[in-house]
């Protein structure tokens, strides 16, 4: 009986010091310095920039973090920053606070708002240093069409081929339109049904006669029809 009450009386002790080492180091928030930021690779903004944002807000004060900061704030900040798209803020195993930010990643240029937009509809502002790699848009277009056209932009993007042979996207009415680069000829994608199976057929159907004379006869290639290319050649 005795033993067990030393054994009790000891793991109590021992929870009792872990709740005190813990608040202890919950409370310590000074202990990281500015420098320690140059781990995060950011595209849009320098780090320069986000440390002038930080003092700025009164999330650091002379080099240190502010005492006084609260994590949850700190990450809501961050994530109201145009370029970034979430964000964790924590504490190592040594005490010192740590950002993980992840940037918006854009997918498709809006000519007519001259922004970015990522694959969520969120719009990107123009970086002074960074020019993502996106599919262009020009003309207008609403916000029902917008999220069906970035889907479109999406798998244009991740593909290496589409990457670089669509040159811009549009809508024409409620179809969409793609323009290649260095040919004459557009391709009439319809409706955003398909988009998958559209690309692919087109893909085909490209690398089957490219090396022909073809495509310098064709005005439009149209991908509305399930299973089929039909192609509309120019007026003699």
């Amino acid at each position: 009986m005795l033993f067990k009450n030393i054994f009790l009386s000891t793991i109590m002790i021992l929870i009792v010091c872990m709740a005190i080492w813990a608040n202890v180091v919950n409370d310590k928030r000074d202990v990281i310095v500015y420098e320690d930021l140059n781990y995060l690779t950011l595209n849009y903004i320098d780090l320069d920039s986000l440390k002038i944002n930080l003092v700025e807000n009164k999330f650091i004060i002379d080099s240190l973090f502010n005492q006084e900061f609260s994590f949850t704030k700190l990450e809501k900040h961050l994530e109201n920053i145009d370029y970034f798209d979430n964000s964790n803020v924590y504490r190592t195993v040594d005490s010192k606070i740590n950002l993980q930010i992840n940037e918006k990643d854009a997918v498709m240029f809006l000519e007519y708002q001259n922004r970015y937009v990522d694959s969520k509809g969120k719009m990107i502002p123009l970086s002074k240093i960074y020019r993502p790699e996106t599919v262009y848009f020009v003309g207008q277009i609403d916000s029902i069409n917008l999220i069906n056209a970035l889907e479109v932009s999406s798998q244009i993007k991740n593909d290496d081929f589409l990457n670089k042979h669509i040159d811009y996207i549009f809508l024409d009415s409620i179809h969409m339109n793609l323009k290649p680069v260095n040919e004459n000829f557009l391709i009439n994608f319809g409706n955003f049904k398909r988009i998958s199976s559209k690309l692919k057929k087109y893909k085909i159907f490209y690398a089957a006669k490219y090396k022909s004379d073809l495509f310098s006869t064709v005005k439009n290639i149209n991908l509305s029809f399930k299973n089929q290319v039909v192609i509309e050649k120019l007026k003699q």
